[in-house]
């Protein structure tokens, strides 16, 4: 069994955003889950990955948060323990974390999988025509890398921002229109908020 090309787009694009990767024995499996209001693009991703997943639909978790009382509720796919998740397991986890691929360079290609990427972890800002990718979990170096990607591989010119408790790859209003021209073919409707 192997990943066609939209599956491999699409996982690229995951992984270096919200989904994830568990090994269990010699073999992997691949978890996705966003939140209720990313429902829709959850069902995208059941769609795409859909041959190779464990349940019939997706399904939703609900947790409740002790301090506040809150209910959070998520929905979530998760694959069949296969090898054909090895390589990438071993490409972006280092030591059981979770990181950027030395190789990103030569996977992050696709506008498809940038499109992923942004939809996972990026956002508008609201108080100009700038565009923001979440990167906390990720190294400086990683995220140095991610920004020679945007440009070698995109043209696109971005920086490392700290926020508060968090950094972000920052793309400045002057880069955000060619961003979005790259990546709008493949935004799906319910997530077109996130394009100036």
């Amino acid at each position: 069994m192997k990943l066609t090309r939209v599956q491999r787009e699409v996982l690229i694009g995951t992984l270096l955003g919200d989904g994830y990767l568990e090994k269990q024995g010699r073999n992997v499996r691949f978890r996705v889950a966003h939140s209720e209001i990313q429902k829709s693009y959850l069902f995208w991703k059941y769609k795409i990955f859909r041959p190779l997943l464990t349940n019939s639909s997706p399904y939703l978790v609900k947790k409740k948060d002790n301090r506040t009382q809150r209910e959070y509720r998520k929905w979530c796919i998760d694959s069949f323990t296969l090898p054909i998740f090895l390589e990438w397991y071993e490409k972006f986890y280092f030591q059981g974390k979770k990181r950027v691929s030395p190789e990103i360079k030569s996977l992050m290609k696709s506008p498809l999988t940038l499109a992923v990427w942004y939809m996972d972890d990026g956002g508008r800002r609201n108080d100009c025509n700038a565009l923001r990718i979440s990167v906390n979990s990720y190294e400086k170096n990683e995220v140095m890398l991610l920004l020679e990607v945007l440009k070698e591989n995109f043209g696109v010119k971005a920086k490392m921002h700290f926020q508060k408790l968090s950094s972000v790859i920052y793309i400045p209003s002057s880069e955000a229109k060619k961003f979005c021209k790259i990546i709008k073919k493949w935004i799906i409707p319910s997530m077109e908020y996130k394009l100036i």
